[in-house]
């Protein structure tokens, strides 16, 4: 039966074979039909006033949906997935042979997810990701099984992955350590996106009521772009982290979330590089933060693991205290020193000054060669654009580099040290010795002559390799960061077995 182990093996009882529930079936044929159904509405309306000839759509669509029915079946019958004591090996045998090999101690996590297909068939999806930067946004295996049969292999696997028993039931009931209302989502979806996301998107609005009331072309594509980057997002945000609940069992944290698909997801605090505070501008004006994490092999379409929703800041900071106290340490509100205030600022005014005289320039130009052809309308946009490029960009620039002069902040601890970067938003990361790949400091000529320079640290992430970027410091204290990572090598703090 689909879902039940298909052997056992008698001389290794720790042997598991199992193969894809029938759903796996199911759920790619849904989504290939809402995938068609749509490049058909789009077809529909494209070309309505041309004729549209929907039975000769209609067979091809079949012929394509019966075709590629023969292929998930051939798929779900000749794809196994054997457990072993050691390893997960996948073999594939459908129209070309492929074996997978995935090592537990390679595992980042077992994580869980059901979706209305799942929860239809009494099936569960289980996702297998590894500790890679390649191809993080998918997991390297998934295995479609009964919820019950799904429970039980997730337990096993999950304790040979953390070395310590897991079960599901009893982690279940455990209560979440931050309280986060639905309420809390809604504001996390519509506030918790970077500002520069936020501000496209509203620039895309404003595009299509300009084009709606000069009854111009781009009404369309300006909401495109407005849904895209603002609609889009929120709501994938929102779906995803309904009923959002977080807990930690010893060295393990698992997250809990989902409102039409839901989803389960564990690692060990020894798998985190990085634990990253951020504050979006509304968000700060509001008081709130939110708590990421980069877990190198987990991350999905949404980004990095979310370890707490936008919720006020001493919330989050008590949060992050409680639940990663690995990675705090108490600071001191290191800035920027004094001598970094020039070259802070000095790029941001040479940027903002080339914007301003590049404007200066074209409003010239259209004054002594297009004005007079132009309508009181499009007089007005121009005026408009002149008055934003010219003057309110060039003096937001110059007052980024002012803020970030006093938002930086950087500080060394025992196990991990910190940024604190941004000037609208800020964002505050926690970074172990320990996962540093690269750390370089470098200064540009302004930067040179203030003996002062910027470290650019390289690590795994949780969606691919990442650089962070300090702000402007004495270049010796900068340099110290990859002196303690040697440091660590070489005296034997740093022991990869602790992150195995």
């Amino acid at each position: 039966m689909e879902g039940e182990p298909l052997q056992e093996t008698v001389s290794q009882p720790e042997t598991m074979v199992y193969r894809n529930h029938y759903s796996y079936v199911i759920q790619n044929l849904v989504s290939l039909i809402l995938t068609l159904g749509l490049i058909l509405l789009i077809n529909y309306f494209s070309n309505r006033d041309e004729g549209f000839v929907l039975v000769g759509w209609s067979y091809a669509i079949i012929i394509l949906v019966v075709g590629l029915m023969f292929v998930y079946i051939r798929m779900w019958i000749l794809t196994t997935y054997t457990f072993g004591p050691t390893e997960l090996y996948v073999f594939r045998n459908t129209f070309f042979k492929k074996e997978t090999k995935i090592q537990y101690s390679k595992m980042a996590s077992v994580n869980v997810r059901r979706t209305i297909v799942n929860r239809i068939f009494g099936s569960t999806t289980l996702l297998f990701n590894v500790n890679s930067s390649v191809n993080s946004n998918n997991a390297e295996a998934t295995l479609v099984l009964k919820s019950d049969e799904a429970d039980k292999l997730r337990e096993i696997i999950s304790s040979r992955i953390f070395n310590k028993e897991m079960e599901v039931k009893v982690e279940q009931q455990m209560d979440t350590m931050v309280q986060i209302t639905n309420f809390d989502v809604i504001l996390h979806g519509i506030f918790g996106q970077p500002t520069l996301s936020s501000l496209v998107g509203l620039a895309s609005l404003a595009y299509s009521i300009f084009a709606a009331v000069t009854d111009s072309n781009g009404i369309l594509f300006g909401l495109f772009l407005f849904f895209l980057s603002v609609v889009l997002p929120s709501v994938r945000t929102v779906l995803r982290y309904y009923n959002y609940r977080i807990y930690r069992v010893e060295d393990t944290i698992t997250v809990e979330s989902g409102l039409i698909s839901t989803y389960r997801s564990s690692f060990n605090i020894n798998k985190v590089n990085c634990v990253r505070i951020r504050e979006p501008l509304l968000a700060r004006i509001m008081g709130k933060s939110l708590l990421e994490a980069e877990v190198v092999g987990l991350a999905d379409s949404n980004g990095l693991p979310l370890l707490c929703p936008l919720k006020g800041r001493a919330t989050v900071l008590g949060l992050a205290a409680t639940l990663v106290p690995e990675f705090l340490f108490d600071t001191t509100n290191r800035k920027q020193p004094r001598q970094a205030l020039v070259p802070t600022v000095a790029y941001k005014a040479i940027f903002a000054a080339i914007i301003a005289a590049a404007t200066a320039a074209m409003f010239i130009y259209w004054s002594f060669r297009y004005a007079e052809e132009t309508g009181d309308l499009g007089t007005l946009v121009i005026y408009i654009l002149a008055a934003f490029f010219g003057v309110v960009l060039p003096i937001l620039l110059i007052l980024h580099g002012v803020l970030a002069q006093g938002n930086r902040e950087f500080e060394m601890g025992d196990e991990t040290f910190m940024f604190i970067t941004g000037a609208y938003d800020r964002q505050r990361d926690f970074i172990r010795y320990d996962k540093v790949q690269i750390c370089s400091v470098s200064a540009g000529p302004i930067q040179r002559h203030y003996k002062v320079g910027t470290a650019r640290v390289s690590l795994m992430s949780a969606m691919g390799a990442k650089s962070i970027t300090s702000g402007i410091f004495n270049k010796e204290e900068l340099e110290l960061i990859g002196k303690e990572v040697m440091a660590r090598i070489r005296d034997g703090r740093y022991d990869y077995r602790r992150y195995l």
